[in-house]
């Protein structure tokens, strides 16, 4: 056999192997075995640097992966020799909406919007980036233009109903019982709670509050205002009033200050409570720190200091620690370790003293539909003297 047969023979059995190694790693892509495929591709693209469909799905596959920072240096290396291509800058703003650069994430989307306007995946790409920099109306905009291309996309259809939901009034209903293991009474708490849109960045609220204790039945209302000066920053504030309450307080004023930022959100928490001969103040930080799309952990600390009409002065120093989970799509649950005062949002006398406290609690929340949530909560709590006490709580909130 002459060199030149041999070559020919060689080049068409190369082909057919290469063509083999890209099915069969867009078929492991697609069963699911992602790490396979990614070694797959990882392979092909080291052999041919040149070969942007590899390096493509090697971004896809990080991103499928949650690993959004490997999938920014796919894309942005793809980005920098092929500027206009689309799916790369894509997949580029998708990867940096993930971790929290919005802007340059806006920068890339604009420019894929810019050479492909009608594109279904540029469009819902817009769309879940105006959900995290929460531009509501911008974001059901986008998703609007998807359904009006392909009316029967599922998960434009599930962003806007999640969008409508996030931007209803609603009404929260929670009942809370107590029970301790001396000769106390048990007690039970019912409240409600209608919040109502006013714009995009304002709200207003209302709450009522029947509280059933030990010595009689009392009951306090009120209500406030959430607004959004800006994108990023978000207060929240309002008091409750009662009328000759004992184990509630007669003034419950409280103010809350979040600021969000890539994947954090920093809350500054005040608090004043007035009961009959005391008076509690309650302040201090907490975070907010999304690990990925499911897990989110959480830690604040709160100072209190209560004043007597004695003359005794007393402080506590309150902490929380918790982790909450995202299982499914509309599941989610918590748990958390709390030490001294704590339910400032259901707070009474007996807890005034309570700065020994060490509280551990679990929940569970099920969104039925995106306008009906359940939710559960149990908690354990024990005192100084071997004292403890044992808390459950269900709510719904509706959406309308």
């Amino acid at each position: 056999m002459t060199s030149m047969a041999v070559l020919v023979l060689g080049l068409l059995v190369s082909v057919p192997t290469g063509q083999d190694a890209r099915a069969e790693a867009e078929r492991l892509a697609r069963s699911g075995a992602r790490q396979q495929a990614l070694e797959r591709f990882q392979a092909l693209a080291a052999e041919n640097p040149a070969d942007i469909s590899a390096r493509l799905w090697i971004g896809r596959l990080h991103l499928e992966m949650n690993h959004p920072v490997r999938a920014v240096a796919v894309y942005e290396s793809i980005v920098a020799t092929e500027g206009q291509n689309v799916d790369a800058l894509v997949g580029l703003g998708v990867a940096l909406t993930r971790t929290g650069r919005l802007r340059e994430a806006s920068d890339a989307l604009s420019r894929a919007e810019s050479v492909a306007a009608d594109r279904v995946d540029v469009l819902a790409a817009q769309g879940a980036l105006h959900v995290v920099d929460q531009r509501e109306s911008l974001a059901l905009a986008y998703y609007g233009r998807v359904l009006a291309i392909e009316p029967a996309n599922v998960e434009a259809h599930a962003a806007v109903e999640t969008l409508r939901a996030a931007r209803a009034h609603r009404i929260e209903i929670n009942y809370d019982f107590q029970t301790f293991n001396d000769n106390r009474e048990d007690t039970r708490t019912g409240t409600a709670e209608g919040n109502f849109r006013v714009s995009d960045i304002f709200r207003v609220f209302g709450k009522g509050q029947v509280h059933a204790g030990e010595i009689e039945t009392e009951s306090r209302g009120g209500g406030g205002i959430e607004w959004m000066p800006g994108r990023r920053v978000w207060l929240r504030a309002g008091a409750l009033f009662g009328s000759d309450t004992i184990e509630i307080p007669s003034l419950d004023t409280f103010v809350s200050i979040a600021l969000r930022q890539r994947r954090a959100a920093w809350t500054l928490d005040g608090r004043f409570v007035q009961f009959d001969d005391t008076d509690l103040w309650l302040g201090g930080p907490r975070l907010d720190l999304r690990l990925n799309e499911s897990v989110t952990v959480f830690a604040s600390y709160q100072r209190g200091r209560a004043s007597f009409e004695s003359g005794g002065v007393s402080t506590s120093n309150n902490s929380t620690l918790g982790l909450a989970v995202r299982f499914a799509p509309r599941v989610r649950a918590t748990v958390e370790y709390r030490h001294g005062i704590d339910r400032q949002d259901w707070i009474t006398f007996d807890r005034i003293n309570a700065g020994d406290a060490n509280t551990f609690a679990a929940g569970l929340g099920i969104d039925i539909t995106p306008f009906v949530t359940l939710d559960a909560h149990y908690d354990y709590q024990t005192r100084a003297d071997d004292v403890h006490l044992q808390r459950a709580r269900a709510g719904a909130v509706f959406r309308f």
